[in-house]
């Protein structure tokens, strides 16, 4: 690209030339936008601006192809944007670039003639984006219905079903495992007999009162427990755990060290895994989350309607930029 000149063509998307002269319009219209939404002056020299120019410029070539493939295919299929979807979609777009005031053509001024132009383009094609997703839901899957709701809630209440009566399984191992414990078994035998990790059956880690912070089950039952004591099954931040104090004392400190000791715990335990149950989702979220998943195959079948007869020429070769 850059040993082209201004008026070279380097593009051609369904016939339509881009120049180098194109490009750099482009490219110097997104530098401006980045500025504006980092808070900084839209002219002069800016390290980390120039950066980002120099780093995005293959993403600058592909949004200009894309954007002419999209408007090409609207003008062929007749898709056009209401003046109700105009506006709605400037006044998101006002919104994310963080302008509480003034309008879309009062924006575009601020950006210099070419580049302000190109804005208003950019506006345009990017309001096709709703109009598009209508005229390819020919089956109304946009449109959430209460059934559809209630069929993301009934899912939901089945994977809480799945995880209680797999809890209830790992549980039941804990519970026998427990008993075995307290009945006289040694404290390894058990963990290798019912442990994910029976290694931990021996000796698992010292911890001081402080460092069981993330574990309040084990932090409440380790503040009162004796040596030799096991616990009840604690709720622990990697599953269920039977914990045994191995010993319980304080810190070794170095001879003629003045910190003041710490006690310490050493542990050994017996683990299986627990499951953690679904978060019932808010009417709100549920929507929003099939919209999502049922826009991205909307935009798959767009994506592919648009490139099934796009013709992309590169009169001076694809690799612009080696």
């Amino acid at each position: 690209m850059d040993r082209l000149a201004e008026e070279d063509v380097f593009m051609i998307v369904n016939g339509q030339k881009f120049t180098k002269h194109d490009f750099l319009v482009a490219s110097s219209l997104e530098d401006k936008i980045r500025r504006l939404m980092s808070g900084d002056p839209l002219t002069g020299f800016n390290p980390k601006a120039e950066e980002a120019v120099r780093n995005s410029r293959k993403r600058t070539v592909s949004e200009m192809q894309r954007r002419a493939l999209v408007r090409q295919f609207a003008q062929k299929t007749g898709v056009s944007v209401s003046a109700k979807e105009y506006d709605e979609y400037t006044a998101k777009l006002l919104k994310a670039m963080r302008q509480r005031k003034g309008d879309i053509i009062s924006l575009a001024k601020r950006f210099g003639p070419e580049e302000s132009r190109l804005f208003l383009r950019y506006v345009d094609d990017d309001a096709l984006a709703q109009p598009l997703r209508n005229h390819f839901d020919k089956d109304g899957i946009l449109k959430i219905t209460d059934a559809d709701i209630m069929t993301v809630s009934n899912r939901w209440l089945r994977a809480v079903e799945r995880t209680n009566a797999s809890n209830e399984v790992e549980l039941v191992s804990m519970r026998a495992a427990l008993a075995e414990a307290r009945g006289g078994v040694p404290f390894d035998k058990v963990a290798a007999r019912y442990s994910e990790r029976p290694d931990q059956g021996v000796a698992w880690c010292e911890l001081m009162l402080e460092e069981m912070d993330d574990n309040p089950d084990l932090r409440e039952w380790a503040k009162a427990a004796k040596e030799g004591e096991i616990s009840d099954i604690l709720s622990l931040d990697d599953g269920w755990a039977i914990v045994k104090v191995l010993r319980r004392g304080p810190e070794d400190l170095p001879p003629g060290s003045t910190a003041f000791p710490r006690e310490v715990w050493t542990f050994a335990r017996i683990t299986r895994k627990a499951f953690d149950t679904a978060k019932k989702l808010p009417r709100e979220e549920i929507i929003q989350g099939l919209l999502d998943f049922r826009n991205k195959k909307l935009q798959k079948q767009i994506g592919e309607a648009i490139m099934s007869d796009a013709k992309i020429e590169w009169p001076r070769g694809e690799n612009l930029f080696d």
